[in-house]
């Protein structure tokens, strides 16, 4: 079960600690219907005003217009969306608990990502958690490439409280934001042996630089930053014989936190999700005597994300919903381990994008805000309208329609799809009779490959080939 939980978090999960389990529910169900309304609705949404707009070209060309006068539309590269597209990314997660009753955790994430543009990006993340957890049992075990040996049986609930953080640097090529990355960790060193800013942490520098070294990238600012607080909640059971394996696990988490740019933007985001896994899996001997890894299991997830673009004044400018969905069904085996299963999830997301440049928008992102749940964001809601909330919660299609009219006239619709791998390797022991004691050590490696990429261009969907692998 830890590599499941810590693939939850290493995806992100963001949200409001004040908001109980029924209305994250309620948040990723909602999302998940404007976000299907939309795409839906497109083609039948567009079919008469393209029918039309077919008519008055026919009647120009032969010069029989009647006052035919349709409206002009955007230009083909406005429909393109800003965001830059992730081709590819890898990554590593290492992480320790130690638990003496309350737990207390910490962990850095980092990723390189090959963006659409051709640059890279390299994020660090950091988090640190406390949280109470109740149960019985015990497990000692070792995960090695995926493959976990030991025994154990235990049953777990917990809650936790996690605040995180991290920054992003553009970089030109992957050896570059590997090189970023390197810096700052010996920065970070640095500052806790000599401090940041004072003549002993001059003198470290200066003969870092005499014998070899290289102080270029440790003072470079950040491209963005980010901070985040929320809750994590957790309960699993799972069993542990030698060499097999079987566990079930449910999660459910949100964050509330805000992307700083250097250029003085921002967005602020709340995000949603919940997860289900569980399965069996292991070693066994066939008839004729081979060893052969076999896995049944089973792993969903959904997240909703709600973000709000700012402009370097502080004032609203976009509003986006954002949804990703993943099933993975694995039912196989193998005779070299679990590596010879091909156990890669696949995830879709799916963005709605809209302006915030008139009341008429701001009403909209309202009617969104408070349909998922959140009553208030400054500078974009102004009152409650209980009668359309109530409305628009029991019939979040219509709403989906609203916005989906909008986003395809002045905003951005676009959908990605992509692959993730993972290995991991983890030492794990924990007893729980009444008090509970534990340590654990993980790292997981992961990466990244999207398949998939296209976006709405006013009259379908089109293909985005420079974000895909």
């Amino acid at each position: 079960m830890i590599r499941r939980l810590h693939l939850a978090r290493a995806r992100g999960l963001r949200g409001d600690a004040g908001v109980g389990t029924l209305e994250y529910i309620g948040i990723l169900t909602i999302a998940a219907v404007l976000i299907t309304a939309v795409v839906l609705s497109l083609t039948s949404l567009r079919a008469r005003e393209h029918a039309e707009a077919a008519v008055c070209r026919i009647a120009e060309a032969f010069d029989m217009g009647g006052g035919c006068d349709p409206s002009p539309g955007r230009d083909p590269e406005d429909y393109v969306p800003p965001e830059q597209c992730v081709v590819s990314s890898t990554g590593r997660d290492d992480s320790g608990s130690l638990t003496v009753v309350v737990t207390v955790e910490g962990g850095e994430r980092w990723v390189i990502e090959q963006l659409g543009d051709g640059t890279y990006r390299l994020t660090r993340a950091r988090e640190g958690g406390v949280g109470i957890g109740v149960g019985v049992g015990f497990d000692v075990s070792v995960t090695n490439d995926n493959e976990t040996y030991g025994v154990g049986a235990t049953a777990d609930a917990s809650a936790a409280v996690v605040i995180g953080g991290g920054e992003s640097y553009i970089a030109r090529t992957p050896e570059e934001a590997r090189r970023i990355l390197d810096h700052k960790k010996n920065d970070e060193t640095k500052d806790f042996w000599f401090g940041d800013d004072n003549p002993l942490r001059d003198g470290a520098d200066w003969i870092n630089e005499q014998l070899g070294g290289s102080n270029e990238f440790e003072q470079l600012e950040a491209d963005e930053w980010f901070v985040e607080g929320g809750i994590e909640g957790d309960a699993s059971a799972g069993a542990t014989a030698l060499v097999a394996t079987a566990d079930a696990e449910a999660t459910l988490a949100a964050y509330l936190g805000r992307t700083n740019r250097k250029d003085g933007t921002s967005t602020d985001y709340l995000r949603a999700s919940m997860g289900l896994s569980g399965g069996l899996e292991g070693h066994a001997v066939t008839g004729a005597g081979y060893d052969i890894y076999k896995q049944f299991t089973l792993d969903g997830e959904a997240t909703a994300v709600v973000e709000v673009d700012r402009d370097a004044d502080g004032n609203p400018i976009a509003f986006r919903l954002r949804s990703v969905t993943s099933w993975n069904a694995v039912g196989d085996e193998s005779y070299s381990g679990a590596g010879g299963i091909d156990g890669d999830p696949s995830y879709t997301e799916r963005v709605v994008e809209i302006p915030l440049a008139t009341d008429a928008d701001r009403r909209l992102a309202t009617r969104v805000l408070h349909a998922v749940g959140v009553p208030y964001y400054p500078g974009v809601t102004d009152r409650v309208d209980v009668a359309q909330t109530v409305l628009d919660r029991f019939n979040p299609v219509d709403l989906g329609v609203d916005l989906g009219t909008a986003a395809a006239d002045r905003g951005f619709i676009y959908e990605q799809t992509y692959t993730t791998s993972t290995t991991q390797d983890a030492v794990n022991a924990q007893g729980k009779v009444g008090v509970e004691l534990g340590l654990n050590l993980s790292a997981i490696e992961s990466s990244r490959s999207t398949t998939g990429y296209r976006y709405y261009d006013g009259t379908g969907f089109v293909e985005r080939p420079e974000c895909v692998v």
